[in-house]
């Protein structure tokens, strides 16, 4: 059989060059192989030996993988002096066929087959079908083809339609994933997607992957439509039961209402509730368990038998193995931001991170994560921080790290009480040697150096840079109340008498018409900062203290 097969691609080949085949056997062939590729591909696809699946197996991918590429290479060659005859359906087809297998031929004058393609679509656009808009764009953002003028005209021509009644929700949710995915935005695309959407009596057609991606891709974009979640929300909600849901559409979903902070408490309780009566979440990847937890923190959803549920599963775990150190991190980031402490999750992912023969992967954003969770959240581990330590120090410089990660990086260790010299001084050195502090926002500021006044690390140069950048600032509109009182307490606590920036910061809290925004605890740390200094600004005692003695609860 093998053989026979091996004679029926030379045949198909040989009619090729003879330009046997017209603009639609060609079309047909590829998507047919494509198909074909798609079914016998994978190394969880086993056939039995002597099976038709199993030869084309060999045949089209692994080892004979150059066999697959030199019959799509083929397949495009002829096609290109076929190309003005192609219409809509053909070219969304091609494209789609060689998306299915990632294959983006390259021809002789050494542009792809993709690029020809696009020159022909444009003029033919509003003759497209919406399926065939659909598998085009999905075709070029899936072999990373990027073309922003083709992704544009096909916005445009969307927006154009009257109408998208005969969009099919799938389409319609692989066209928004095709463009979250590349370098265009679109509002107008968008807004006319969530109109359409909005406008529907109801959403009995759309599927769980649709609803998943399609929120998804909202979020992702940063296109804030309410409308558009509160809708597909009320619907879920509606449903008898979430069964029909996989976790990874679950997880999708209430990633893209926290990240979007869209707040719908109704919907996570809903799924909260529906994960909770779930045997086990062994259909989970880890993954999908990270997306789930840190969704209902970022969204401020507190449900403490969600959590317990997710730290169980993952202590019963024999090994870590199978977590990405992103989704480690952001477990225990949203365990410590929703106050869901278990020290028996925080100690099994340490001891797993402490044994990582991969430390070195770690990215700046997850080391700062992991050790803020475990300060944030009250979990000792001096082993673990240590671990963290030596592999800053070790590096060559801390270029990796933005503001955040910096800042979350030392206030981790001062809360912790793990304080470490040569760690502070390498962090004071990096920020000192920066151009400009423009890059950390005040709360990066404020938390740095609260920190080093903390943990008791003196540093004069790293304070004055800090001192000099807050009163060259135009304005201190942009610092919370908290961050003006962490930032005059970290410099008196310190011993750092700046009476510049303490005389800049009292001017701007006078300025104020009113300190609703400033709580007892952080008046009352302004008042012991400015006297710790030994500055005296009447004026700035009296309003903090009128404010406090007007909020004064005597009940």
């Amino acid at each position: 059989m093998e053989n026979d097969l091996f004679a029926i691609f030379n045949k198909t080949l040989d009619k090729m060059i003879r330009r046997d085949f017209d603009q639609r056997h060609l079309t047909q062939l590829a998507l047919a192989l494509a198909k074909i590729v798609r079914e016998v591909d994978g190394p969880e696809k086993k056939f039995s030996q002597k099976s038709t699946q199993n030869i084309l197996q060999q045949i089209l991918v692994g080892q004979n993988l150059p066999c697959r590429d030199a019959l799509f290479e083929s397949i495009a060659a002829c096609a290109l002096p076929l190309l003005p005859k192609f219409d809509a359906r053909c070219l969304a087809n091609l494209a789609y066929a060689n998306a299915i297998v990632e294959a983006s031929p390259r021809l002789k004058d050494g542009r792809t087959l993709f690029d020809h393609v696009a020159e022909r679509i444009v003029p033919l656009l509003d003759s497209f079908e919406p399926q065939g808009l659909a598998n085009m764009v999905w075709a070029y953002e899936k072999v990373g083809a990027s073309n922003p003028a083709l992704f544009e005209d096909v916005a445009k021509e969307i927006v154009a339609r009257g109408h998208l009644g005969t969009f099919k929700p799938q389409a319609l949710s692989n066209i928004l994933l095709a463009y979250s995915k590349s370098s265009v935005q679109s509002s107008e695309l968008y807004d006319k997607v969530a109109n359409h959407i909005v406008g529907l009596r109801d959403l009995g057609e759309f599927k769980p992957q649709d609803f998943s991606n399609i929120l998804w891709t909202f979020a992702k974009a940063g296109e804030s439509n309410p409308r558009l979640f509160q809708k597909i929300a009320g619907h879920i909600i509606g449903l008898s039961d979430l069964s029909w849901f996989k976790s990874q559409e679950l997880s999708n979903t209430l990633w893209a209402f926290a990240k979007a902070e869209e707040s719908n408490p109704r919907l996570f309780q809903r799924v909260a509730d529906h994960i909770i009566g779930s045997t086990d979440l062994n259909s989970f990847k880890p993954q999908e368990l990270s997306n789930t937890v840190w969704a209902f923190a970022k969204a401020r959803e507190s449900n403490p038998r969600l959590f317990q549920k997710v730290a169980d599963h993952i202590i019963r775990m024999n090994n870590l193995t199978s977590f990405k150190n992103q989704a480690l991190s952001n477990i225990l980031w949203a365990f410590a931001k929703a106050g869901e402490s278990n020290s028996m999750l925080f100690q099994k992912v340490a001891d797993h991170i402490i044994g990582s023969k991969h430390f070195n992967s770690f990215q700046p954003q997850e080391l700062s994560n992991t050790v803020w969770a475990f300060a944030k959240a009250g979990e000792s581990n001096p082993i673990l921080f240590q671990k963290v330590v030596d592999h800053i120090i070790g590096m060559n410089n801390l270029n990796s790290f933005n503001p955040q990660d910096i800042s979350n990086t030392v206030w981790a260790f001062a809360k912790a009480g793990e304080s470490n010299p040569m760690l502070f001084q390498k962090v004071a050195d990096h920020m000192i040697r920066s151009n400009h502090l423009n890059s950390f926002n005040p709360q990066d500021l404020s938390n740095t150096v609260w920190a080093f006044a903390t943990a008791g690390e003196s540093n004069p140069m790293l304070f004055q840079k800090v001192a000099v950048h807050i009163i060259g600032s135009t304005d201190l509109n942009s610092f919370k109340p908290q961050e003006l009182s962490n930032t005059v307490w970290a410099f008196s606590k310190a011993g750092e008498s700046h009476p510049q920036l303490f005389h800049r910061v009292a001017d701007h809290i006078l300025s104020l018409d009113d300190l609703w925004s400033l709580s007892s605890k952080d008046a009352s740390q302004i008042l012991w900062a400015y006297s710790n200094a030994g500055i005296v600004h009447t004026a700035l005692f009296k309003k903090v203290h009128d404010h406090v003695e007007a909020n004064v609860d005597y009940a």
